[in-house]
């Protein structure tokens, strides 16, 4: 979020269009230089001035490092009569920072009349891109400002890293600036299939041909978000009997024959003689019938439907955690981003001055 703040920060501020580069003061690296320039000495402040950019240039300074500097000694080049070498030095600014402008404050009409007329006929952009972002492809959110030093026809383009054409983006005039965007998928409408692609600006001169290319590097990585583990059915173990076994009928069954043999061996008190009396029988059938009963109402096999019940709503409860996962990770699936970091950019066909 913070760098999302700074980069539109960067953009409200002004960093698509021309812009008066702060700090031309006598000042940091180049301050001998310019204190000889103020002083009229023209001659020397070049010399202390190449001297000063050929050490940033050999250390790989950033091309912020070095305006200030080329500013000074395409003026100082000027003044001393060498109008060529003021062009060629004002050519390599614009080639370093298309949206430069000289300071009218400090700079007379003739260093910035120059520099303007250079400006004009040098076609040459910069590109602007946050560092890092994230795209929902085919959202069309991943947005690239090219700022052109002057009016000019561009093409832009995306390509693999052998210069074969990816996707093109925008091919036409740029006047001040031009925001291109890509939706993060290939020609084909699928995910990139490759790890980097070049954002590549080639320039137009007004005669037609290729006065400048420029592109950067963007390593692409495809995100995709963890899924919910599938739910685990529930173990066998939390599942009720759904049928009857055979022990409780067996028992119902061997009670009552126990119980009716044990009546009909009761002693003659009962019936008040030695055999089996009709009251003995008629006690020993009804507990006969009695087992029996118990037997049929505990046969084996017999559903039990009060677990039946219990175990279907375990089975349904489990199915209801396996459709909202099954939803949850078909929404998942569906929620991929192209993470996008992009590099510093080069000239791969520049025009030195």
């Amino acid at each position: 979020m913070k760098r999302l703040v700074a980069w539109v920060a960067f953009l409200v501020g002004g960093a698509v269009g021309p812009r008066p580069a702060v700090g031309q003061g006598a000042s940091g690296t180049f301050a001998e230089g310019i204190r000889a320039y103020q002083n009229l000495e023209f001659g020397r402040a070049a010399a202390t001035l190449r001297r000063d950019l050929a050490r940033l240039t050999a250390a790989g300074a950033p091309a912020a490092d070095r305006v200030q500097g080329l500013v000074y000694l395409g003026a100082a080049d000027l003044f001393r009569g060498r109008r060529d070498s003021a062009v060629a030095v004002f050519k390599r600014l614009v080639h370093l920072d298309p949206r430069f402008l000289p300071d009218r404050l400090v700079f007379p009409p003739e260093v910035t009349t120059v520099f303007d007329s250079v400006r004009a006929l040098t076609k040459t952009v910069a590109i602007l891109v946050p560092p890092d972002t994230q795209v929902a492809p085919g959202a069309n959110n991943f947005g690239a400002w090219v700022v052109a030093s002057s009016f000019q026809t561009v093409e832009v383009t995306l390509r693999y890293e052998d210069g074969a054409p990816f996707r093109s983006l925008y091919a036409g005039p740029i006047g001040d600036s031009l925001r291109v965007q890509w939706d993060g998928l290939d020609a084909a409408g699928q995910l990139p299939p490759v790890g980097r692609v070049l954002l590549r600006v080639a320039s137009r001169a007004p005669t037609g041909e290729i006065s400048t290319i420029l592109q950067l590097p963007l390593d692409l990585r495809i995100v995709r978000p963890d899924t919910l583990d599938w739910p685990a059915p529930p173990p066998q173990s939390a599942f009720l009997p759904e049928r009857a076994g055979g022990r409780s009928a067996v028992r119902a069954l061997l009670g009552g024959v126990l119980v009716s043999g044990a009546v009909l061996a009761i002693p003659s008190v009962v019936g008040g003689s030695g055999g089996p009396s009709g009251s003995r029988v008629a006690v020993a059938g009804t507990v006969g019938i009695a087992g029996m009963v118990g037997y049929l109402l505990h046969r084996p096999g017999r559903p039990l439907q009060a677990n039946i019940r219990a175990n279907q709503l375990l089975r349904d409860a489990w199915q209801q955690r396996v459709a909202k996962a099954t939803a949850e990770n078909a929404r998942l699936r569906g929620d991929v981003r192209l993470a996008v970091h992009a590099g510093p950019a080069s000239v791969i066909q520049p025009r030195a001055p």
